[in-house]
């Protein structure tokens, strides 16, 4: 191991190969293939504890472990980044949630060892119809940022030099057109005002979705239907995508309409387009991993840290997972994650395995409900990080 965590074997060890190791398939640090325990499913491993017993270390250790090695990404759950909008974003076009899996997806797309970055199409398109619902002010520059920053997730680092930038500036523009009504609408992705019950007790009516939000879905399937790269391909899979959402009918503008009014009708139907949000991060992960060209250059699961996941991001992040795993929704992320205290209400049914439990095997199988496809790990005090290793950590 590579810094002052004590009494971490169980974890970090690769001969015979940790917890860790055992759930990425790649031995930490060394970064040699190591036989998945989970080859389907794997737990959602929550470490939990007091403050100061180095959950926040253990995380950091993972980052260190993987990093530039397997897509990762970490986020801290109580970041001011998580707290409240961005100056100038409504609070309906905005939640802790959206902004973690946009966090998250920036964070996953960076390339590593032996393979590019991954492109987040479907992820793409559902924050797109999010953010327009806060587009009504008409912020011309706040709203081409807003949408250059949603559509640099589609970023493969192209060979062709400046590919990126040149189509990400094409496509904000066409949807600030769109706002003021200059914008060409093609009919390919239908036209007309929208009435459909919103699948949840209420109905959504032109006014109810927004005068901005149709006109920019409409000029966003237009562009992801134009061109033949693969860019164009992907892009074109991921608004198809949408056609299975409820109500929608097969028709994936009007998935994307009803993914926007839920998000802004905000409670459980806010909570209904965040797990698809969720959703849609995992399904364009998982088309990363598609293919034996694919597998072969990208050996070890991706991998997901989410520190203080008790704060509503990690609420409304981990929910999700473990609601579509129980549903038989697979992804391929190994989720590791840091809980203050013993447990939390969304997680009664979770497993329990005292830390030297894990070091050869979790014993872990899922049960009937959603959150016994967590595994909880509590860290003892004997198991203390160093001084080092534990500063600015909960």
């Amino acid at each position: 191991m590579h810094s002052g965590l004590h009494g971490r074997g169980a974890l970090f060890d690769t001969d015979p190969p940790g917890l860790v190791a055992r759930l990425v398939g790649l031995c930490p640090f060394q970064h040699g293939p190591t036989p998945l325990e989970y080859a389907k499913e794997p737990p959602f491993v929550v470490f939990t504890g007091g403050p100061g017993l180095g959950k926040s270390a253990v995380l950091g250790e993972l980052r260190a472990a993987y990093e530039g090695h397997t897509p990762l990404a970490l986020i801290d759950c109580e970041d001011e980044l998580f707290a409240r909008p961005p100056a100038q974003r409504p609070g309906e076009a905005w939640s802790p949630v959206s902004q973690a899996v946009l966090t998250i997806a920036e964070q996953l797309a960076e390339p590593v060892a032996g393979s590019g970055r991954i492109a987040f199409p479907r992820l793409t398109a559902g924050l797109l119809a999010v953010a327009a619902g806060g587009w009504r002010d008409r912020d011309l520059p706040r709203i081409r940022q807003e949408a250059e920053r949603i559509l640099l997730l589609n970023d493969t680092g192209s060979w062709v030099a400046g590919f990126t930038g040149r189509w990400v500036g094409r496509v904000s523009t066409r949807l600030v057109d769109a706002l003021s009504g200059t914008g060409r609408v093609d009919a390919l992705s239908g036209t007309g005002p929208v009435t459909v019950s919103s699948g949840t007790g209420s109905a959504l009516t032109p006014s109810s979705t927004g005068s901005v939000v149709e006109p920019i879905i409409e000029a966003t399937l237009e562009v992801f239907s134009e061109g033949v790269t693969p860019t164009h391909r992907r892009l074109r899979k991921a608004a198809a995508w949408y056609r299975d959402c409820p109500s929608a009918g097969g028709n994936p503008k009007l998935g994307l309409i009803l993914l926007s009014g839920h998000f802004r009708a905000g409670g459980d139907s806010r909570t209904h387009a965040e797990r698809y949000l969720v959703r849609a991060l995992l399904a364009d992960l998982d088309d990363a991993y598609t293919g034996a060209v694919q597998r072969t250059h990208r050996p070890g699961r991706p991998v997901v840290l989410v520190d203080n996941v008790q704060a509503t991001a990690g609420v409304g992040l981990i929910g999700p997972v473990l609601r579509d795993r129980a549903d038989g929704i697979a992804d391929r992320v190994a989720f590791f994650a840091g809980l203050r205290g013993d447990g939390h209400p969304s997680l009664r049914n979770a497993a329990r395995r005292a830390l030297p439990e894990v070091a050869r095997a979790t014993g872990w199988e899922p049960g009937g409900t959603v959150s016994s496809r967590a595994l909880l790990v509590p860290l003892p005090p004997h198991a203390i990080p160093s001084p080092q290793a534990v500063e600015g950590g909960p």
